[in-house]
């Protein structure tokens, strides 16, 4: 069964060793994954240099389009978000990841809402982290994207984690009051290990809710990688591969939903 990824983050060699190409690239083969994702940098990550995570995420998977896409790494709130975006779709980045935690901007602020309606215009995906993740939860609360996906109704939408082990039921809650309209995904990453991420963790058993309740079609396995090694993801993909699912469902999971997202328009 071919594997196609979501949810690689990369880094140069100097941020972080264990997170650059070669080491993604190393992971995918020891895990049998044809194809991955890749994210370029958060900005707050990059320091100051002289380049821009976007154009060095470009230029670095070059040698590497026959098994890595690339997403650039955007906070909206920026004055040159905008431009980021146009940017990153003429260099040939094919989604956007999204971080409102990290990055301290809120979900429904005027400068967001022009980046989703610019995004929604040029059939770019956007890729959300959802969970607890040590920010004020008011200004990323996952019922927040209720509103969102209302008012861009085109725009096509990846909820990292579900919601995570706090948030889980909202998240449902917005996949339900949406079902039908072919632009809601749920990543399934960091989601199978309550050792390694408890904030995140679902477990086996709320796959099979999501699939039950959101249907086969909408759910795309992540690595998060290099949050997650080459052992984590072996055991996300054991875990996946002993669900009691068809192996058409299984084989969405593991790549064609994501292929699907990235060729639709």
């Amino acid at each position: 069964m071919k594997i196609f990824a979501n949810h690689a983050h990369v880094f140069p060699t100097d941020i972080r060793p264990e997170g650059d190409i070669p080491h993604l690239l190393q992971l995918m083969d020891e895990c049998g994954i044809e194809k991955a994702v890749a994210f370029a940098p958060f900005f707050p990550q990059w320091g100051d240099r002289e380049s821009d995570p976007i154009h060095w995420l470009a230029k670095e998977i070059r040698a590497h389009q026959d098994r890595l896409t690339g997403y650039a790494a955007i906070n909206p709130e920026g004055s040159d978000a905008i431009h980021l975006l146009l940017t990153a779709k003429e260099l040939g980045l094919q989604g956007i990841k999204m971080h409102p935690a990290f990055d301290k901007w809120n979900l429904k602020s005027e400068q967001a809402y022009r980046f989703y309606e610019k995004a929604e215009e040029l059939s770019i995906p956007l890729d959300f982290h959802t969970g607890v993740h040590h920010y004020r939860i008011s200004q990323y609360h996952p019922l927040l994207f209720d509103d969102i996906a209302c008012d861009f109704p085109k725009l096509k939408l990846v909820f990292e984690h579900v919601g995570g082990y706090h948030f889980f039921q909202d998240m449902l809650a917005v996949f339900a009051n949406h079902a039908g309209s072919g632009n809601l995904y749920a990543g399934i990453a960091s989601v199978l290990s309550p050792q390694k991420q408890k904030y995140w963790y679902l477990g086996p058993e709320k796959i099979k809710d999501l699939l039950w309740q959101v249907g086969e079609d909408w759910l795309i396995y992540g690595l998060d990688f290099p949050y997650n090694n080459a052992e984590d993801i072996k055991n996300d993909l054991r875990q996946i591969r002993n669900l009691d699912i068809s192996d058409s469902c299984r084989e969405k999971l593991l790549g064609k939903n994501l292929e699907r997202l990235l060729t639709s328009k």
